[in-house]
């Protein structure tokens, strides 16, 4: 049976409509997802004042949840040591992540920090597919349901010094999957832009306005001077365990 020049160009679309459906599954990588919080925590005594902090996606043009609540936490002198947003939400399933970006000044010594640290995808990967085997996954509030979902949950520590931990949780379970220590930088005008253009001093005070008299004071005393905060534990699973253990029994 010959086709006439009509039935050609209807195959031909065919052809190229399935080969980009079949593009964007590939792109997309639904088995390839997870469902993820992400939080950054700062000691309460170290107070830091954080301009950027987000994950970088394998796809560059994907943005996830998290960060920004507990980024206000932290620039609202709010924040200890390990602690995470109470209520986590989650939108849809994502890649893990292949960079943490961020970008902040300390209080205590004056000094910027800026950088793009990579992240070991295939141990995140497999502490995913081992907590998800042990019933270890959390429950995740859902802003397209009723119901939760279930993931885990990144927690970012700054800590003093350039310090820097990342941890991933679930229940009965916290992992360090990051342990750095970030290099002072030398930050461009358009780093320092805070409203208008200011220099390095100009945005240090503006950032820190109003930073508490109390905290200030126990800074100006040296309280917590020398602290290894990044070799503190969180206590994370002491804090959650007998709630995991009574939802056991419960289900």
């Amino acid at each position: 049976m010959k086709l006439n020049l009509v039935n050609k160009i209807y195959i031909g679309i065919a052809i190229i409509l399935l080969l980009s459906i079949a593009w964007r599954v590939f792109r997309y990588k639904a088995w390839d997802r997870h469902y993820f919080f992400a939080s950054v925590s700062v000691p309460y005594t170290y107070p830091i004042y954080i301009r950027d902090i987000y994950f970088i996606y394998p796809n560059e043009d994907e943005f996830g949840d998290g960060f920004y609540y507990t980024r206000d936490e932290v620039n609202n002198f709010n924040s200890s040591w390990g602690s995470e947003y109470y209520s986590p939400r989650v939108s849809d399933p994502m890649q893990i992540p292949k960079q943490l970006a961020l970008q902040y000044v300390s209080y205590r010594d004056k000094k910027f920090y800026r950088d793009a640290l990579g992240l070991p995808r295939q141990t995140i990967e497999n502490i995913f597919k081992q907590a998800k085997a042990d019933d270890q996954l959390l429950s995740l509030s859902s802003n397209y349901t009723m119901g939760d979902k279930k993931g885990l949950r990144f927690v970012v520590g700054i800590a003093n010094d350039g310090d820097l931990v990342v941890w991933l949780r679930g229940k009965f379970f916290e992992k360090v999957i990051l342990k750095t220590k970030l290099k002072p930088k030398d930050l461009s005008a358009k780093d320092l832009y805070h409203a208008k253009e200011m220099n390095k001093q100009e945005y240090y005070n503006k950032v820190f306005e109003y930073i508490p008299d109390t905290l200030k004071q126990l800074v100006e005393r040296g309280y917590d001077k020398g602290a290894k905060y990044i070799d503190s534990p969180t206590h994370y699973i002491e804090k959650n365990k007998e709630y995991w253990e009574n939802q056991q029994k419960n289900d």
